[in-house]
């Protein structure tokens, strides 16, 4: 049961110049602590404004409150947040190899490990010229969510790796390809979430790309060329490219 004594011994073990400096992170929730009568949903709604990064230096804190004020744990249960790029780098394999990772708003990247991370791409139908240079799946519109063992990413990992081939879906036919003018299809790609075991998934906020394979005629040569970039609604503006002489 939540004792304000108890509480402030816990809050002094966290931080114990508290209260000393004009402002901090943590002064909604224990304004509204120090109040009477608060409610565990008035305290969810204070505790989810402070960012994981500080509810990493008030873990005690935060604890506290959860085993201590019923319903409380059901209301501020962790979720992904900051989902950003680490890297996106064109390797000498010649495909683009991109690295994201992510934190928790509780502070504790174990406690996501309820939730689950994947990719969801789609494609639409080809342009005329593009159509007989592609694999079969991809001569009509189609999406897929992910291949091979990391498809899925557990959420307590904090991190999961995406390598995008330069030949992705192009057929051998298009390495005969001769025509002057370039010829491309393009992927769209958004990484997305789980809270319910993978049976509902949201798109990650800042993680929508568009993925863009083309072909050139160089004589007598085939320039294949690969391009990841950022596309609203992100708003971080990321772009990686590769090619390669066939």
């Amino acid at each position: 049961m939540f004792n304000l004594a108890e509480f402030e011994k816990v809050l002094a073990l966290d931080n114990p110049n508290y209260g000393r400096v004009k402002t901090s992170h943590l002064d909604g929730v224990v304004k509204l602590v120090r109040s009477a009568g608060f409610s565990a949903q008035a305290l969810a709604t204070e505790m989810k404004k402070v960012s994981g990064a500080k509810w990493q230096k008030y873990k005690r804190t935060r604890d506290y409150l959860k085993a201590n004020i019923s319903m409380l744990p059901q209301l501020i249960k962790p979720e992904l947040e900051n989902f950003k790029t680490q890297s996106m780098v064109a390797n000498a394999s010649v495909s683009i190899d991109h690295k994201a990772v992510w934190e928790s708003d509780s502070g504790d990247l174990k406690e996501l490990g309820y939730l689950f991370v994947r990719e969801k791409v789609t494609w639409g139908a080809p342009s005329a010229e593009a159509k007989p240079l592609l694999d079969p799946a991809y001569q009509v519109a189609g999406g897929h969510f992910g291949v091979g063992n990391a498809a899925v990413s557990p959420g307590n990992v904090g991190n999961m790796s995406d390598s995008h081939d330069i030949k992705g879906a192009w057929a051998p036919a298009s390495t005969k390809y001769t025509g002057a003018a370039p010829v491309s299809y393009t992927c769209k790609q958004v990484y997305q979430y789980s809270g319910d075991n993978k049976a509902t998934w949201k798109d990650i906020p800042n993680s929508t790309y568009e993925i863009k394979r083309e072909i050139t005629y160089q004589n007598p040569r085939i320039k294949m060329t690969i391009t990841k970039y950022s596309v609203a609604p992100s708003t971080t503006n990321e772009r990686c490219t590769n090619s390669v002489l066939l």
